[in-house]
């Protein structure tokens, strides 16, 4: 299934919750159905409600040469009230010259535990879902000289959506099991509808259950919060993409759908 949250364009700021069917969003109470809207009357939201916590298990060749041992996963923790719903847009951070943005996929979680498994791990995902971080490399690498962060560098906004896909619509495209489900997902990202470069999700070098297995080790992971990895898609070796006013970025995984969000002055 895929479930989502949304409001009637007609009555803002009552919040929803649905499955998403071809073209229509059948809303439902978690049980029982109530009534039937097509896609443009409603405004959509973020699939899950605020999370208690954020941990974004980030790859990267500066993260990760000769300073970590790549079977023990690490994060870092995001803000959780930076989340915002699909196709939303946001300030232009001007205390920023390089703007830039991160996507990835997130897992929310089902259930609580310590000390899990990963052998357990992907049974208590609730769903999976989108994510695209914006970053502000100029205050990144302030962060990093002062051994901080991230901080501001990652606080400007995390875009989630568009649904939370449940688990077993990705059944048939498990690649392996061994250290956990490893789903063979292709990525894009897209600036203002160009491809700006392409990924896949089977690439990433941690599945979710490693990283729901080592962020259990250090403190108890919670109902309702949200595991992000990433990014699934960088900008290239040579030069970090740069956004600008009236930018609008899109990452798309197959299944999983299209989430976009737009810059604004």
């Amino acid at each position: 299934m895929k479930l989502c949250r949304f409001e009637l364009r007609e009555a803002p700021g009552l919040v929803r919750s649905g499955i998403v069917h071809g073209a229509k969003v059948y809303e439902t109470d978690g049980a029982n159905p109530i009534a039937v809207h097509e896609a443009d009357a409603i405004r959509p939201l973020p699939p899950v409600g605020q999370p208690g916590s954020v941990r974004y298990f980030r790859t990267s060749k500066e993260l990760h040469l000769d300073l970590l041992d790549e079977t023990s996963p690490i994060f870092a923790y995001l803000n959780p009230t930076s989340i915002i719903g699909p196709s939303k847009i946001i300030p232009f951070p001007t205390l920023s010259g390089a703007v830039d943005f991160e996507p990835c996929i997130g897992a929310v979680m089902a259930a609580s535990g310590a000390n899990i498994p990963v052998e357990l791990a992907d049974d208590m995902i609730l769903g999976y879902t989108l994510a695209i971080a914006v970053a502000l490399r100029d205050v990144e690498r302030q962060e990093r000289a002062l051994c901080l962060g991230p901080g501001r560098s990652f606080d400007t906004a995390i875009a989630l959506g568009p649904v939370l896909t449940t688990p077993d619509e990705l059944e048939e495209t498990i690649e392996s099991e061994e250290r956990g489900k490893r789903f063979a997902l292709s990525a894009v990202a897209r600036v203002n509808g160009v491809e700006l470069r392409r990924g896949a999700v089977q690439d990433l070098p941690f599945t979710f259950a490693e990283a729901i297995a080592a962020a259990s080790e250090s403190c108890a992971v919670r109902e309702g919060d949200l595991i992000l990895l990433g990014p699934l898609v960088w900008p290239g070796d040579a030069d970090e993409q740069r956004l600008s006013p009236d930018d609008q970025v899109q990452c798309a995984v197959e299944r999983l759908g299209t989430l976009s969000l737009k810059l604004a002055l």
